[in-house]
C-alpha cells in the first residue's frame, strides 16, 4: 500500500479489499477485523465499568448485581479520549473508500452505546419483540449512499449474546421499495417503515415475531424477496473490530441469552451533500 511516512496514510480507494466490498454491496455491511488494538478496546470497556460502578453499583465480577438487561445514563463518556482510537484509519480510511475522502462528517464522537446485560429473575427486557428498523430517512436518492452506520466492539460478542440482529441484503429491498415510490409515500419515517415490513409476507411474519427466543429461531432463516436474497444474522465480533453498515439495512436490537454483558457503540455517518450542478 503506497505510504507517505504518516501512520495510517493510505490512498483513497485502497483500503478495502474486492471481498469487502463485494460484502457491502451484496449483504449491507463489512467488517474490519482490530480496526483498534485490544488493548483500546480495553480501556474503553474499563471506563464502562468503571463509571457502572461508581453511578448504578454494577460490577464486573458480581453478575448478581447485573439487576438491569439494559443500562442507560453513559451519554456524558460519549466524548472521552479514551473512545477516539474508533475513528482511526482502518475506520476512516474504509468511510473515505465507500463515501469518498472529504464526502462525509466526521463526528464529534462514536454514538450510543449498546449495553446490555444478561436477563436476572424478573428484570424486564424490552427486546423480546423484533423491532425490524434502519436509521436513515427513505425520501433521499435510492441511487446514492446517504451514509453509513458505524459499529464497534469495546468487548467480545458472541452468538445469542445481545448482538444487534440484522437481515442481511435488507438495503436492496429497501431500495427497490424506495425507488418505486413518490416521496409523499415515504415520509415520515415510521409510516414508510411499516409499509416496508407489510409489503412481503415473510418481511411481516419477522417484523411480529416475539418472545424470549425469537432471534435464536430466526437466525439463519432466509427468503427471496422482490428478487433479493435477505437472510437474519446478528452482529458477532472481538474487541477492536468495527461493523460498517448500509444506511438502509434493516436490524434490531437483540435480547442477551448469554452470561455475560455486551459493550458497543453506534454512530451513523452522514455523506455530505453532492454539489450542485
Amino acid at each position: 500500500m503506497p505510504s507517505t511516512g504518516r501512520r495510517g496514510y493510505h490512498e483513497p480507494g485502497t483500503m478495502l479489499t474486492e471481498t469487502q466490498r463485494q460484502e457491502f454491496a451484496d449483504r449491507g455491511y463489512l467488517r474490519l477485523e482490530q480496526a483498534f488494538s485490544t488493548s483500546e478496546a480495553a480501556a474503553m470497556e474499563d471506563l464502562v465499568w468503571s463509571a457502572l460502578t461508581e453511578r448504578q453499583g454494577v460490577t464486573r465480577d458480581e453478575p448478581e448485581s447485573w439487576s438491569a438487561a439494559v443500562i442507560t445514563g453513559l451519554q456524558d463518556l460519549k466524548t472521552d479520549a479514551v473512545f477516539d482510537p474508533i475513528g482511526g484509519p482502518a475506520t476512516t480510511g474504509a468511510l473515505d473508500d465507500l463515501l469518498g475522502p472529504d464526502a462525509w462528517l466526521r463526528p464529534r464522537q462514536w454514538g450510543q452505546f449498546l449495553v446490555t446485560f444478561p436477563r436476572r429473575g424478573d428484570a424486564i427486557d424490552p427486546f423480546t419483540k423484533a423491532i425490524w428498523h434502519s436509521d436513515f430517512d427513505y425520501a433521499t436518492d435510492p441511487d446514492r449512499l446517504a451514509g453509513a452506520l458505524v459499529f464497534s466492539f469495546l468487548s467480545t460478542v458472541a452468538p445469542h449474546s445481545g448482538g444487534t440482529a440484522i437481515l442481511e441484503g435488507s438495503h436492496r429491498v429497501v431500495q427497490r421499495f424506495v425507488s418505486v415510490r413518490p416521496r409523499a409515500e415515504l415520509e415520515p419515517m415510521k409510516r414508510a417503515r411499516k409499509a416496508l415490513l407489510q409489503s412481503d409476507p415473510w418481511l411481516t411474519r419477522r417484523a411480529s415475531d416475539g418472545g424470549d427466543d425469537w432471534l435464536e429461531r430466526n437466525v439463519g432463516r432466509d427468503a427471496t424477496i422482490d428478487g433479493v436474497e435477505v437472510r437474519v444474522a446478528e452482529l458477532i465480533g472481538a474487541p477492536g473490530d468495527v461493523v460498517i453498515g448500509h444506511p438502509w439495512l434493516l436490524h434490531a436490537p437483540a435480547p442477551n441469552r448469554a452470561t455475560q454483558p455486551r459493550m458497543m457503540r453506534v454512530q451513523r455517518i452522514h455523506a455530505t451533500e453532492p454539489p450542485s450542478s
